[in-house]
């Protein structure tokens, strides 16, 4: 019994070297949980690292990994039963759609709320031949990926202050929006290329009258943005951006 947990563990890191490129990998972070064993909800700091061959937890300086039994379910359901260090089993369940982590050892039932959840998306590396020119140099290909972070996040030129002024300066309220005393942000996405251009400018959430079709046409002529960089290289990334409407 005692050497069962190491066994496992073995077993499911060589199954993880297997299937690495095709499990699902998800990052999510949890500032409570609720104690159903005693009814009372705790505030505590802890992340979470699983996918379909593993599970970690991480609470402040102290690190918790799992051995992997079995685990069940895809999409936005997956049930694990795992063995902790005592090699007592503990089950596991994760809910990406409602953004909870249930854990149950023994008596104990706690249920961790996610504040985020993020998709780790395993990096693929290419061992395939480079292509070449018919001058025989290779031909580098061009990084297209829309990020949906960056380590240098794009930046409107001068600042979030000067965007809010861009904003206040060049936003005009629709006749309806003034007439049905409409306020409020309308949320928009987009992405910023390369050059800095916006583009694939979406409407998230607005408060209609207009107000919509407003913020976008404001947005489509914003001066070019200081864009993303990514591993000291210049990438496309997305951002999310609110457009406020405050009639007097």
């Amino acid at each position: 019994m005692k050497n069962r947990l190491l066994i496992l563990l073995m077993l499911s890191q060589m199954f993880l070297l297997i299937q690495k490129t095709k499990a699902q990998q998800f990052e999510a972070h949890s500032t409570n949980y609720k104690d159903f064993s005693s009814g009372q909800s705790r505030m505590e700091t802890t992340t979470f690292e699983f996918d379909s061959t593993s599970f970690a937890m991480h609470m402040g300086e102290m690190n918790v990994y799992f051995g992997l039994v079995d685990m069940h379910g895809a999409g936005s359901n997956r049930n694990y039963r795992l063995l902790d260090k005592n090699d007592d089993t503990v089950y596991v369940t994760f809910n990406l759609r409602s953004k909870y982590i249930d854990y149950r050892l023994k008596t104990y039932y706690l249920r961790y709320i996610l504040d985020k959840v993020k998709e780790i998306k395993p990096e693929v590396i290419d061992t395939s031949p480079p292509k070449l020119d018919s001058l025989g140099n290779e031909i580098i290909k061009e990084d297209t990926t829309i990020y949906e972070e960056a380590d240098v996040m794009p930046e409107f030129t001068g600042g979030k202050g000067e965007m809010i002024n861009y904003f206040s300066i060049n936003i005009k309220i629709p006749k309806e929006a003034s007439k049905n005393k409409a306020k409020g942000f309308v949320k928009l996405m987009a992405v910023v290329e390369k050059d800095g251009a916006l583009s694939n400018i979406l409407v998230m959430n607005d408060i209609g009258y207009g107000c919509g079709e407003e913020a976008i046409r404001v947005v489509k002529r914003m001066p070019a943005w200081n864009p993303g960089e990514n591993k000291g290289e210049v990438v496309r990334v997305r951002v999310v951006m609110m457009v406020g409407f405050m009639p007097k």
